[in-house]
């Protein structure tokens, strides 16, 4: 006698085939998706982004850089070294037109550093361009520039009670020293920054191509923090607290063209400026990290100095203020030649993410030297209101996951080489959970 099947074990066998149609059986499984935590970066491929190593903050004898130097020479040195951009930064005290005076240590007899040898070059030999300081600079990046090499100008506004900041890529300027912002307010700067540059104000310059026009066109990073506090001490009331611009006062109307702030300057300073980093990230400024030269002596693109790279599409001026408005930089202290590559679900570094609250989202971090070698070193993650690390790789690339909570958080990562000493500052991103 034939036995039928039993109608469980016919359901069980019909089960398995269906598993085995859609890939689920335990025999063929195939692992499911995972759901993304973000909204989809819409940004550029990050496949197209290249990584751009060059010099920031440069000084020439168009303000107190070495006399014998002008900004075509920075530019220069840097390509035939093989940098791919310098944005240079001369003071602007030095910038109106007629000023042709050099303010290097080498031409002041008080200074210690006088150099009689240098007198020739100190008084610039009054031609043209040399007599429109703002305008030959100019002129001299445009011919440094090419589809192989940007030459970015720029200048350095100078207050020695609330800090210094660097300007690239406006047709204006403004001069701490008569705009009021040497000692008095930091008002004007932010008045002028935030203004068309065609629309003329209080604050500015006479030598400007629209005197005393605005400089909304420009794009600008803070300073060696907490360095040129030079009447902080001084027992003013009206000058205590207004070191670090202000304490890192927000101002609405500037954060997005605000785009970085100096890990690194001139010979490292190692990690000084970190406590400062994180305050002004905390007070809601949106800041990318550059490692700047801040050349004063003709040791243009040397091993001595800290170096930034962008990633951009191209190498054009218009690629380049994409990038930094999107904050992706890092900050190389000095001799190392780092290539980061940073991944925060599709999103770059500088991003900001808005994303499921309660999920976690990875952040990927692979760094190599410059060659393509392998970089030994180790990873650490900081997170707001703290600047000690929230968890640390003992490795050169790992992955971080990171909580999403309903109020938007920075996280930053810092490169350590394999003597524990940090080596790079990574561009933070900011993640929200969506309401």
């Amino acid at each position: 006698m034939t036995r039928r099947p039993s109608r469980i074990l016919l359901l069980a066998s019909l089960s398995l085939l269906l598993n085995a149609c859609d890939g689920t059986s335990s025999g063929n499984a195939t692992p499911p998706v995972a759901a993304k935590a973000c909204d989809a970066y819409a940004g550029e491929p990050l496949s197209t982004l290249n990584h751009y190593e060059g010099l920031a903050h440069e000084h020439s004898a168009y303000s107190d850089g070495d006399p014998h130097f002008i900004p075509a020479d920075y530019y220069r040195i840097a390509r035939e070294k093989g940098y791919s951009f310098v944005a240079g930064s001369e003071h602007s005290d030095s910038l109106d037109d007629g000023n042709f005076i050099s303010l290097h240590a080498s031409c002041d007899p008080t200074s210690g550093h006088f150099d009689l040898g240098a007198l020739e070059y100190c008084f610039l030999n009054p031609s043209l361009d040399k007599l429109f300081k703002w305008d030959s600079t100019r002129k001299q990046a445009q011919d440094a520039s090419s589809d192989q090499f940007l030459a970015i100008r720029g200048f350095e506004w100078t207050s020695d009670v609330f800090g210094h900041i660097n300007v690239y890529f406006s047709e204006n300027f403004t001069n701490a020293k008569t705009d009021g912002g040497f000692a008095l307010t930091m008002q004007t700067f932010w008045d002028w920054f935030t203004r068309d540059p065609k629309t003329p104000g209080l604050a500015g310059s006479a030598s400007s191509p629209t005197p005393f026009g605005g400089g909304a066109d420009g794009l600008a990073h803070f300073n060696h923090p907490h360095d040129k506090c030079l009447l902080n001490n001084v027992p003013l009331p009206a000058l205590q607290g207004k070191c670090d611009w202000n304490d890192y006062a927000l101002v609405p109307a500037a954060v997005e063209r605000m785009f970085g702030i100096e890990a690194y300057n001139d010979n490292n300073r190692d990690d000084r400026y970190l406590p400062y980093l994180v305050r002004a990230l905390d007070k809601g400024w949106r800041l990318s990290f550059i490692g700047s030269e801040d050349e004063h002596f003709a040791k243009y693109a040397v091993e001595e100095r800290p170096k930034t790279v962008t990633l951009a599409t191209g190498l054009s001026a218009n690629e380049f203020k994409a990038a930094w408005l999107a904050r992706r930089t890092y900050a190389l202290t000095p001799g190392q030649h780092l290539r980061i590559d940073f991944d925060a679900e599709g999103h770059p570094m500088g991003d900001r993410l808005a994303c499921n609250a309660g999920k976690t989202v990875p952040l990927t971090v692979k760094v190599r030297n410059r060659d393509g070698s392998d970089f030994k070193g180790s990873l650490q993650l900081f997170g707001s209101g703290s600047d000690k690390p929230v968890a640390t790789l003992d490795q050169a690339s790992g992955t971080f996951k990171v909580p999403v909570e309903s109020s938007e958080r920075w996280y930053f990562v810092r490169v350590h080489g394999s003597d524990g000493k940090s080596v790079a500052y990574v561009a933070p991103v900011w993640i929200k959970g969506k309401s």
